[in-house]
């Protein structure tokens, strides 16, 4: 009963389109991360942002057992980009230590508002580091994004928040081992990238960790493992999305997070996010949304270049 159930289920399932499990991939991962913000909060009132980085991907890990048991450490593993997986490691480590600086610092929706910076920074990374050729109009896109930034944080209007300025400086860090990510999905498993990732963070934050050790308490090590399982499961979503829908079309999925993080905020910790935290967080998001779409076009443009170019040889 139980597996003829199971096999209705999955066939419906693989009956959708690649788009539209793509989205419902990405959906679920908004909210499992919204719940991880919400499980290592908790220890963040006093532990050290170092401990937590370390803590948060080690029971992480954990949760990844059961699939190199059945698949076996070699096969799950196995990866003709090490080097890249090592390097996106090491990037998105350094990432997570600025955002545990912030975490406790300024409130959810903040943090998930500031997120939606990723896109912009991805365009001026391309600009400076890839060559490309951005355009007046991304970058008065680019410029409209920080303009939305500045909304939330408010310079001049009090003081400027020590976690939202680390929160800020996390999201050209994750924007890029987000796009690195999306390039090894073409070749490897999301399974695979999701253990290289656990792995590599552990191993870098583990030296620091170690230098600012702190004794979690054992109610902090139940946050942990809750964290661990909705983080694991969160990547595990994430990066199945980006292997069935392409990256643009999954970018308004990601305005939801917001929801959903100042909803448990408001609910479970008594934040009350400012109108400008949405205000600036709509600025964003328009923003993200136009150099999303001028990047579709352009993708295009150099298909239909390729495809008439193969026709003419």
């Amino acid at each position: 009963m139980a597996s003829s159930l199971m096999s209705s289920v999955a066939l419906r399932w693989n009956a959708l389109s690649p788009n539209l499990r793509g989205i419902l991939w990405v959906g679920l991962s908004g909210v499992l991360f919204a719940l991880l913000n919400v499980f290592t909060l908790i220890p963040a009132q006093h532990l050290n942002p170092y401990v937590m980085s370390f803590l948060r991907y080690f029971f992480g890990s954990m949760f990844l057992l059961p699939i190199v048991l059945r698949r076996g450490l070699y096969a799950s593993m196995y990866t003709r980009r090490t080097g890249l997986h090592v390097f996106r490691g090491a990037l998105h480590t350094g990432g997570m230590f600025l955002w545990f600086v912030g975490l406790p610092l300024t409130t959810l929706a903040s943090v998930t508002a500031l997120g939606f910076t990723g896109p912009i920074f991805i365009t001026i990374g391309a600009a400076l580091f890839l060559g490309e050729d951005v355009r007046l109009r991304r970058w008065i896109a680019v410029l409209v994004g920080f303009a939305g930034a500045m909304i939330i944080i408010r310079p001049g209007f009090g003081d400027i928040g020590i976690g939202a300025l680390c929160i800020l400086a996390s999201t050209p860090i994750f924007s890029a081992s987000n796009l690195i990510s999306k390039g090894l999905a073409r070749t490897d498993s999301a399974n695979t990238i999701v253990i290289w990732q656990n792995l590599t963070i552990v191993l870098f934050a583990a030296p620091v960790a170690l230098w600012f050790w702190q004794t979690p308490a054992w109610t902090d090590i139940l946050w942990f493992v809750a964290a661990g399982l909705c983080g694991t499961l969160g990547h595990l979503s994430q990066q199945n999305g980006y292997q069935l829908a392409d990256i643009t079309l999954l970018q308004p999925i990601g305005f939801l997070s917001l929801l959903w993080n100042a909803l448990l905020g408001f609910l479970l910790f008594s934040q009350h996010p400012d109108v400008w935290t949405f205000v600036g967080a709509a600025v964003i998001f328009g923003s993200a949304m136009y150099i999303s779409h001028r990047e579709a076009v352009r993708r295009a443009q150099i298909k239909t270049g390729d495809t008439r170019s193969g026709q003419a040889a």
